[in-house]
């Protein structure tokens, strides 16, 4: 895995638990791979809580805010 991808992953947290472990979720349905994947959503899931919650992709994982 790339180093730099690794780390973006490693800075993800939890919006339910706080809990840094979280992984890339399979992009399910219609409205998942086709509508949301349109629109740079991406969908993670918490190995803590087992919440599923999505983000946008280029998101700055420690602000929350979109790179510019």
């Amino acid at each position: 895995m790339n180093e730099v991808r690794a780390a973006k992953i490693e800075k993800r947290k939890c919006p339910e638990c706080g809990s840094r472990e979280v992984r890339r979720s399979h992009m399910r349905g219609f409205w998942e791979r086709v509508v949301l994947r349109a629109f740079g959503v991406k969908a993670y899931r918490c190995e803590g809580c087992d919440k599923r919650y999505y983000e946008f992709k280029g998101t700055d994982v420690t602000s929350g805010k979109l790179e510019g």
